[in-house]
């Protein structure tokens, strides 16, 4: 198995410039290397340390939450890094040692295929509550679940209108 802390994914890539000096796409990126490596977000607070104050960590996620980079709860922290979960879900997904919330279906196959991992995913089926059987294995989905089907309620194109509920 690939190492899930050391990912062949566009989440490695090149070194973070910290500081007032950061700018949204470090902070990206910090967001990012943070949720890989803990399985979980930063902190609005502790973005503020990196940026100078909570009133900059809130313009800099402001921004990322409108360029869809990031979705903030009510509360202002992040909520969603897609396709990683910040708070529980009924989504699992865990490589390794490592796990990390998923927000969906769809993006619990889209954590093991970002971080290039094999992984197993922790769900369970709608209709009857029973967990699903599925795991990543060479990129490819193994289980008693690779016949199984995600449903979407709601039409792509208007995914971004209620992301949350998608």
């Amino acid at each position: 198995m690939r190492c899930p802390t050391a990912p062949h994914s566009s989440f490695s890539g090149r070194a973070v410039a910290y500081g007032a000096g950061m700018d949204d796409l470090d902070l990206r990126r910090h967001v990012y290397r943070t949720i890989v490596d803990t399985g979980t977000a930063p902190s609005r607070a502790d973005i503020a340390e990196l940026v100078g104050g909570i009133d900059e960590a809130s313009a800099h996620l402001e921004r990322l939450d409108d360029r869809h980079f990031v979705v903030l709860g009510d509360d202002g922290e992040i909520a969603m890094a897609l396709p990683f979960a910040a708070r529980p879900t009924g989504h699992r997904v865990t490589a390794g040692e490592q796990s990390w919330w998923a927000n969906c279906a769809w993006d619990s196959l889209a954590i093991p295929a970002a971080l290039d991992a094999d992984a197993t995913i922790e769900a369970r089926w709608l209709d009857d509550d029973t967990p699903v059987d599925l795991r990543i294995e060479n990129g490819r989905p193994v289980g008693d679940a690779v016949d199984g089907w995600i449903h979407f309620t709601i039409p792509a194109r208007h995914w971004w209108d209620v992301i949350v509920e998608t």
